[in-house]
């Protein structure tokens, strides 16, 4: 049964990331960052329909449960927003700074996601696991902060050119 529990942990998720985006993002970059959030939300949408099909994990409480199997709010809001935020942060940075920012937001995305595995109804493992989540988190930013290097790349390329 769901409780008033997951509820108020959903709504607070959904103001903590509202707060992020109107407060923490540098929107002198807006171009990239709905770039990045878009490519976000489609990814997890795709790769987030295939987990919940393949029954690895299921979503017992979620938004709109007639209509989607997925977390609407997670997987269209909080880590898109993080994803920007990730972005934000490595935008000027090397390779292994990349990395090791990829391994810590993964890390505390896995941390918070672990416990509410554990005591809620928000998110259910059958075929799943905590290190799954971790490097599923790291691959999917790296992923992002490489597409966002294409992105980039395209744009200055094909500024000035003529077809």
């Amino acid at each position: 049964m769901v409780t008033s529990t997951e509820l108020t942990i959903s709504v607070i998720s959904a103001l903590i990331g509202l707060l992020l985006l109107i407060f923490a993002v540098d929107w002198r970059y807006f171009r990239d960052w709905v770039v990045i959030f878009l490519y976000k939300s489609t990814l997890d949408c795709l790769w987030g329909a295939a987990v919940i099909n393949l029954d690895l994990l299921a979503y017992p409480f979620r938004q709109l449960p007639f209509l989607f199997d997925v977390s609407l709010l997670f997987d269209f809001w909080v880590f898109p927003i993080l994803c920007v935020l990730y972005n934000q942060i490595t935008r000027e940075l090397g390779f292994r700074l990349i990395l090791a920012y990829a391994v810590l937001f993964s890390a505390g995305i896995t941390a918070i996601e672990y416990p509410l595995e554990l005591y809620t109804e928000l998110i259910s493992y059958h075929r799943w696991s905590w290190y799954i989540s971790f490097i599923t988190l790291t691959i999917t930013l790296l992923s992002s902060r490489a597409f966002i290097a294409f992105y980039r790349w395209g744009c200055l390329y094909f500024e000035n050119r003529r077809f």
